[in-house]
């Protein structure tokens, strides 16, 4: 660093080996997830670096002043990424994904005609306990509780039982 402080462009290739090691992984430590962030943070420390090769004090230790010029960059990012007003990408939620896709809906539709087949092998009396049990404040004051819980068992046993004879599962 002392070469480079002096003016001597052959000392470049070995400062940048030193230190592109040191600052990158310095920046990512800082930065956390944000790969990009720290790259660029990284590659922002280095120009000022070399920029400011001319100012190095040569008694000072050189990866302490680099590091300096990295934390400065790694806290412009920060600032930078806390005053954008883009959300990162893993926080926005993907309109698509909320959407059923095409299969999605058709399997859908498969379900409901075949549960509207099967309810409609059952008796009137069943359908009408399991559409009270559906709705819950729907049912007949005049059953006593247990009963309707009989008659709700019932009617999902005799469900299970038409959905098997039909779809056999």
């Amino acid at each position: 660093m002392r070469r480079l402080a002096d003016g001597d462009r052959a000392a470049f290739e070995p400062v940048y080996a030193a230190l592109w090691p040191a600052i990158s992984a310095f920046c990512r430590r800082m930065l956390g997830g944000g790969e990009a962030d720290a790259e660029d943070a990284a590659q922002q420390a280095l120009l000022k670096v070399f920029d400011r090769a001319s100012s190095f004090d040569p008694e000072a230790d050189a990866l302490t002043w680099a590091l300096a010029i990295a934390a400065w960059e790694c806290r412009t990012a920060r600032r930078r990424r806390t005053r954008s007003r883009e959300a990162p990408d893993e926080l926005i939620p993907s309109v698509a994904a909320d959407l059923p896709t095409p299969e999605d809906a058709a399997i859908a539709r498969d379900l409901d005609d075949a549960a509207r087949e099967v309810l409609g092998t059952l008796a009137e009396a069943d359908r009408e306990t399991l559409r009270a049990t559906l709705l819950e404040g729907d049912r007949d004051p005049s059953v006593s509780g247990a009963a309707f819980r009989k008659r709700r068992e019932r009617a999902f046993a005799r469900l299970r039982e038409a959905w098997r004879r039909i779809y056999g599962t």
